[in-house]
């Protein structure tokens, strides 16, 4: 598409009235074409649009219900403090990989008592437990690279974030189990296997469906090593001992002494796989490669921890993974602005249009950690991990591992970029990631091994 995408021709949709409410104008492009420029043009669509409509517009993706896009701040923090019983979510596209009984699925009364039950393991010491395991798994991939060799950094940050949460989360000991479930997780997050699970007409069971069978193939035998790791877990007697998420969530009781199901475990499983390994392995690569073309901060970084957590959370704002910092569906219209959206609308909060709004943040475009010393922005502003009661309940597990790989990165490998522009952001499944997937050389290695602990201590104390 590179003449749509080259000059995008945006003519007005009308604010046309909807039951019950209004939508802002928005492109009467065809939804398939905007869903084409979602992915193969994410950033400029999204400015024209910005600039041509203001804070808020319509969208029409193929296969999404109908939206409306907004970084109105106001309406944001209405979002995520208002009644979470009136709100939603709107994460039906990811139902076919996470499962009814994931989290993310789950209506809000649901969704109150879940999160309440799930949320102790990844809170306090117990994420900060983690960070040994991050630390080893990381200086042990770092100590294969050669100087002179261009690092692919993405595929290398997959490997490990996955690995990491397959031990830490999960508390898989048998290797062969973990090298099955990292090859089934490639597979998946192929752009063909990608599209099968998110379009809702790619995902049902059928003979005809020749795209999505591969992948239903692969759901099954991920299931079935889930459900077994689960039933092993259960049965495991130094289960009270364990510091794994799983055996915790095993373990967990709500107020009226009940548990999970295995098939509710199964969900939360995918759900933390999946949220978690994707996302952090694309920040990784946008970091390393930012910090390649930005010596000074690169070295800056090496030797101050609160500047590296800094330079975590500028890279996180430049270039969030998920660009939609939250989706919800209003159970009663939802005013923004002059607009009043109906229920049956999806409002997405666009994190990276929040993040890029030069009212917000001073020159946007640069990448500059020091204002998150200087000047922290408040929780509308920054949106990396969305906001409210549907916050990531990943977040702080996310946080320190950036730190970690981002500080054994500077502390072994002396890098330099292969380009003289940073990477064209590109759409990957629901994240946006570095074209490529992040290239650096590896100029050399450095001499000082990366204390174990010492970035993340010093970023949790």
């Amino acid at each position: 598409m590179p003449g749509v995408a080259a000059g995008v021709v945006l003519e007005e949709m009308s604010s046309a009235s909807v039951s019950r409410g209004s939508l802002p104008p928005g492109p009467r492009l065809p939804p398939v074409i905007q869903a084409i420029l979602r992915i193969w043009r994410y950033q400029q669509f999204r400015e024209q649009c910005y600039a041509r409509y203001g804070d808020t517009f319509t969208l029409h993706f193929g296969g999404l219900p109908q939206s409306v896009l907004t970084r109105d701040r106001g309406a944001i923090r209405r979002l995520f403090s208002g009644d979470p019983l009136s709100l939603r979510h709107g994460n039906d596209i990811l139902r076919t990989g996470l499962g009814d009984g994931s989290l993310m699925m789950l209506e809000p009364a649901q969704h109150l008592r879940r999160r309440k039950l799930v949320s102790p393991p990844f809170h306090g010491k117990r994420v900060r437990s983690y960070a040994r395991l991050s630390e080893d798994l990381v200086a042990q991939e770092l100590d294969r690279v050669a100087p002179g060799e261009v690092l692919v950094v993405q595929p290398f940050a997959q490997a490990l974030t996955l690995e990491v949460i397959l031990r830490a989360a999960l508390g898989i000991s048998d290797a062969s189990v973990r090298k099955r479930l990292h090859e089934i997780f490639d597979v998946l997050t192929t752009p063909r296997n990608s599209l099968a699970l998110l379009l809702p007409t790619l995902t049902r069971r059928a003979r005809w469906n020749l795209l999505s069978r591969p992948v239903w193939r692969l759901m099954d035998e991920l299931d079935e090593l889930l459900l077994g790791h689960i039933a092993a877990t259960r049965a495991d007697p130094s289960l009270a001992q364990r510091q794994d998420i799983l055996a915790m969530l095993v373990s967990a009781r709500d107020e009226r002494g009940e548990g999970l199901s295995d098939a509710e475990l199964r969900d939360e499983l995918a759900t933390l796989i999946t949220a978690g390994h994707e996302t952090t392995a694309t920040a990784i690569a946008w970091g390393v490669e930012l910090l390649a073309h930005n010596p000074a901060v690169a070295e800056r970084a090496r030797s101050e921890a609160a500047y590296l957590e800094a330079t975590v959370k500028e890279v996180l704002r430049l270039y969030p993974p998920l660009p939609v910092g939250a989706a919800r569906h209003p159970l009663e219209p939802f005013a923004i602005g002059r607009w009043t959206i109906p229920p049956e609308v999806l409002i997405l909060a666009d994190a990276a249009g929040v993040h890029h709004d030069p009212e917000v943040y001073r020159q946007p475009n640069v990448f500059r950690p020091e204002r998150f010393i200087d000047e922290p922005p408040d929780s509308v502003s920054f949106l990396p991990f969305g906001g409210g009661a549907h916050r990531c309940l990943g977040a702080a597990l996310a946080m320190l591992e950036l730190q970690t790989v981002l500080g054994a990165t500077l502390e072994r490998l002396e890098l330099a970029p292969v380009a003289s522009e940073l990477a064209r952001p590109v759409a990957r499944a629901v994240t946006i990631a570095p074209g490529g997937g992040g290239r650096v050389l590896v100029l050399r290695k450095r001499p000082h091994a990366f204390a174990p602990s010492a970035h993340a201590k010093a970023a949790h104390e």
